[in-house]
């Protein structure tokens, strides 16, 4: 007498399914193509997105630098408050900016009083003693970077 053995936990197999067929493997890669577009997708856009952030330091940079130059010329004992207010405008226009071809930086000065820092009340030469400074640096991909600062005659 033989005895079998039967296992409750074994799988019962039907013998025609062996592996996948060629309609099942056809179908699954084209789901995960779908969902590869999907993610790659996701990946272009923040790859782009990050050049910004390069291009907007570049920019700063660049805005800060004049305006240390700015901030220079106010403490040169040759040159001082009344260089950098003259009725005509010190820092001319760069368009490009030298060594930087995607640039473009201006400055505007203008008059302000003690009690209104952000107020025009007219262009250099400023005798309230104060000129509100402001330098732009232009960039076709982020647009403009502005660095603002105050400069008085004391």
């Amino acid at each position: 007498m033989r005895i079998k053995i039967i296992n409750p936990q074994s799988e019962i197999r039907n013998p025609k399914s062996d592996g996948f067929t060629l309609i099942e493997t056809i179908i699954t890669l084209v789901v995960l193509s779908i969902a590869a577009v999907g993610v790659l997708s996701v990946f272009t856009v923040g790859i782009q997105g990050s050049a910004n952030p390069l291009v907007l330091g570049q920019a700063l940079q660049l805005a800060q630098e004049k305006m240390d130059i700015i901030a220079g010329d106010r403490m040169n004992s040759a040159r001082g408050y009344t260089w950098i207010t003259a009725a005509v405008n010190p820092y001319p226009a760069e368009n490009p900016i030298t060594g930087f071809a995607v640039f473009d930086r201006s400055v505007a000065i203008f008059c302000v009083n003690a009690g209104a820092l952000n107020t025009n009340i007219g262009g250099p030469p400023c005798a309230s003693g104060y000129a509100h400074i402001t330098v732009t640096v232009a960039n076709t991909t982020i647009g403009n970077v502005t660095v603002e600062s105050l400069v008085t005659n004391y």
